[in-house]
């Protein structure tokens, strides 16, 4: 996956389609019987009443088994994606192959008919669905996304073949379903495309994409095609036609000039004249110097053996005066500047470790052959190592072994300018993954901060000692580190595993909750109620009986007592103006404000929120004694409708354990539709450290100026950098989305900023574990609503403003702006 937004995204897409399949399923359910009434044929009518039958027993099954098997789609999508597109040259695996048998042949057939008819119904939506995949991940071009509408009904008629549906009793159900499905998986991608867009996602820019058969470079790269038809794929008029290596030339001269311009806007330099770009040094290659870098020839086995060296050799410790000595930018002389000149200049701080490429800076411009274009990208990169390497938010270790990079990331950089402008470059997220790892650990000298910085070093070695040309090094080097965080995660949870244990049975809890409350509310849409009374019953009461199931069992005579509760309360509400009828409610009221008072005690309902249900109560049941009582028929059927809610029995864990939870909250001000924190005992909040929303609230207002970190930089707050994709965000609500394991934060806590590490998320996303400190470590729990409750108001934010690279170039601009010759004014960094 490319973009951290992924998880989040796919998510959400995911519970809107349960939500989509569980909608058409229950209307396919209610369908069914009045079609076989109206049926005339004894056999549709019968294969309508297996259907029936066939969909009542299974429905929950059927739900969660298509879920699953969309869930399954993504994995392999998703482990697809960061594999990244095939290569021309790849063979087809033939062992992978397998035989299918007719029946599987005809599902496949039906689904694709079915989806045909969604994709029309939701023709909008997909395309831009479509559009946001491709602003999610780099490779969402080569394979089909996993929640199309193919995917979504192969999967549900999969889930009825493994189910064992009967053949006439399927063609019933997809009778039903081509009428149903349409409409509710429309809604279902419309909510997708706006829960998305929510999420910050918007539709990729068109892209134009070179035949195969092409032989310029692809994703980007500057290489110069070797053929006239590689510059525009348009066939060039005769008199204007070039021999392949005056085209060649050509089309290297126009990509230097436009990674110049380029990296000239991004960094504040001058970009080489024009006239630069037409001589060759002596004794060279035309066409390499024209390109500065951009071809075969200017990459030489002579140039890696000297970047080798290099890397290998030591060099003695250097001030920042003595880093910034040594040579020339693309125009600009980086020579005379003292120590407090290099810190005006832009540096955060001392250099934690040699410079090595400002070291040998002409002996490198030497061996490429002096074009213009690499003067200006190994200046550019040596200013960029002087930032990263004198970053106050990486730790001495770690700045160590990316020091040791400066090499591979030159080679890099001189041969895919991408590394400069694409947050997805893999060598530029290989560093900035270092740098955040050595953000998240206050102690690097021992315990899992030492193994942290021994694994690095061993994955930086297999860089440096390897083929560092090839892209593929850094992603498998990334995954092995991505890898290992979650092992050090897996460690850290094991340290506090009761916390886990009592958190992820909360989470069960409140996954019966949804469903039960689900339930009710399909039973209760068609009982005469109020309508604060009906939301009272399945949002809150039903909270009451869960609580009283899990706490003394299903059975036990406080469950059945709160359940009976629920069905007097909706009781009480009807018209009794026959005197009868007001007696007996007079004489039940003391022992249903018993039960109802003591229920809400029970799951800690708030005072204020009892006080406006009682408002509410009480005027409802002096009308009903004035009320003309409804007649006795309606009242029977009343109360067998009461007596059908009574008897639903809350589900258990395991049957709700696929059911998706709520989504992460978009609005922390809005009334929560599931609570967790009156589940919570104080004795289990002091065990996990639970911090509850109230104290979120009941904190002053966050005073920015004096709360602020002491090692925030204000520049960085303003990013103009044009890169590919726009930064993660590193404050505010939509920092919910986008945070990550092993990373730090930093977080208000009793007017105090603190530095925390996530180190556990639920699997649901309700829950998150994070550690402060190192010898004393202290828990804190949140649940989602409270995370993005401090999220909102400021009391939340990333460690890192912005990630090491971008944070270096903005440094990096300023002080190579400062380096410019001519009158300048400098300010301090």
């Amino acid at each position: 996956m490319t973009d951290r937004r992924l998880d989040a995204a796919l998510q959400a897409a995911l519970d809107h389609l349960q939500r989509g399949l569980t909608d058409v399923l229950d209307r396919v359910l209610v369908q069914l019987p009045n079609l076989a009434a109206a049926s005339t044929n004894s056999g549709q009518r019968q294969a309508l009443i297996d259907a029936e039958r066939f969909l009542q027993g299974r429905r929950g099954v059927l739900q969660a088994g298509a879920v699953h098997q969309l869930r399954q789609q993504i994995d392999k999508w998703a482990r697809a994606s960061e594999a990244g597109p095939l290569s021309e040259s790849s063979q087809p695996d033939w062992s992978s192959l397998s035989l299918v048998d007719h029946a599987e042949v005809e599902r496949t057939v039906v689904a694709d008919r079915l989806a045909q008819s969604v994709a029309t119904a939701c023709e909008g939506s997909l395309s831009v669905l479509h559009a946001q995949f491709g602003a999610l991940t780099a490779h969402s071009e080569h394979q089909p996304h996993p929640i199309r509408p193919q995917a979504v009904t192969q999967a549900l008629l999969d889930t009825f073949a493994q189910e064992g549906v009967d053949q006439e009793a399927l063609q019933a159900l997809l009778g039903v379903l081509s009428r149903l499905l349409p409409e509710a998986l429309a809604t279902a991608y419309a909510d997708i495309v706006a829960d998305w867009r929510r999420l910050g996602l918007t539709p990729a820019a068109p892209a134009v994409r070179r035949s195969a058969s092409s032989t310029s470079s692809v994703s980007g790269t500057l290489s110069a095609p070797t053929s006239p038809g590689g510059l525009s794929g348009v066939t060039q008029p005769q008199a204007f036609a070039t021999t392949s290596a005056q085209a060649g030339l050509l089309a290297a001269s126009e990509a230097g000039q436009r990674a110049a311009r380029v990296l000239s806007d991004m960094f504040g330099v001058p970009a080489p004249a024009l006239g630069s770009w037409n001589a060759a040094p002596a004794g060279g290659d035309a066409a390499a110097a024209v390109a500065g870098g951009l071809t075969d020839a200017a990459t030489s086995a002579d140039f890696q053996d000297l970047l080798r060296r290099i890397a290998a050799q030591a060099l003695p410790p250097v001030q920042v005066h003595a880093a910034m000595a040594g040579g020339a930018s693309a125009g600009a002389t980086l020579t005379g500047l003292s120590g407090t000149d290099a810190v005006a200049a832009g540096f955060a701080g001392p250099l934690m470790a040699p410079n090595v490429i400002r070291a040998h800076r002409d002996e490198l411009i030497q061996a490429r052959g002096g074009a213009p274009l690499d003067q200006m990208i190994i200046d550019i990169v040596a200013a960029l190592f002087d930032q990263v390497l004198s970053d106050p938010k990486v730790a001495p270790q770690m700045a160590r072994q990316i020091a040791r990079l400066q090499m591979p990331v030159l080679r890099v950089a001189l041969s895919d300018t991408r590394f400069f402008s694409s947050r997805r470059h893999p060598v530029r997220r290989f560093v900035n993954r270092i740098a955040s790892l050595s953000a998240a650990f206050d102690e690097l000298d021992s315990g899992a901060g030492q193994e942290c910085v021994h694994r690095v070093t061993l994955l930086v070695n297999d860089v440096v000692e390897g083929d560092f040309d090839r892209m593929e090094l850094y992603e498998t080097k990334l995954a092995e580190l991505e890898a290992f965080i979650e092992e050090l995660q897996r460690q850290d949870g094991a340290e506090h595993d009761d916390v886990t244990t009592l958190l992820r049975g909360k989470e069960a809890d409140l996954r019966v909750h949804q469903r039960y409350m689900q339930l009710l509310q399909r039973e209760l849409s068609g009982v005469e109620l109020p309508e604060f009374l009906r939301a009272f019953l399945t949002q809150i009461w039903s909270q009451v009986q869960v609580m009283a199931a899990s706490r003394d069992g299903a059975q036990s005579a406080l469950a059945s007592r709160m359940k009976e509760a629920g069905r007097e309360l909706a009781l009480s509400v009807q018209p009794k103006g026959h005197p009868q009828l007001r007696k007996e409610f007079l004489l039940k009221l003391p022992r249903l404000m018993r039960d109802l008072n003591e229920g809400l005690a029970l799951i800690q309902w708030p005072e204020e929120a009892k006080q406006a249900f009682f408002s509410q109560l009480l005027p409802a049941h002096a009308e009903c004694l004035k009320a003309t009582p409804s007649h006795e028929l309606t009242q029977r059927l009343l109360e067998h409708q009461l007596t059908k809610v009574e008897q639903i029995a809350i589900p258990s864990r395991e049957e709700a354990a696929n059911d998706p939870l709520p989504a992460a909250m978009h609005d922390p001000g809005a009334a929560p539709a599931l609570t967790v924190v009156p589940t919570l005992t104080s004795e289990e909040m002091a065990q996990a450290g639970f911090v509850p929303e109230a104290a979120v609230t009941d904190e002053a207002v966050l005073d920015i100026n004096l709360c602020e970190p002491p090692d925030h930089d204000p520049a960085l707050v303003e990013l103009d950098i044009d890169l590919d994709t726009p930064p993660p965000p590193s404050q505010g609500l939509q920092l919910v989305h986008h945070i990550q394991k092993g990373t730090a934060y930093q977080m208000m806590m009793q007017g105090q900023w603190k530095k925390v590490r996530l180190t556990w998320v639920s699997e649901g996303r309700t829950f998150f574990i994070f550690t402060h400190g190192h010898l004393h470590k202290q828990t804190i729990s949140l649940t989602a609503r409270t995370l993005a409750k401090m999220c909102d108001t400021g009391r939340f934010r990333a460690f890192e403003q912005a990630e090491l690279i971008e944070r270096a170039t903005v440094r990096a601009r300023r002080q190579l702006a400062a380096l410019q010759p001519g009158p300048r004014t400098r300010s301090a960094a």
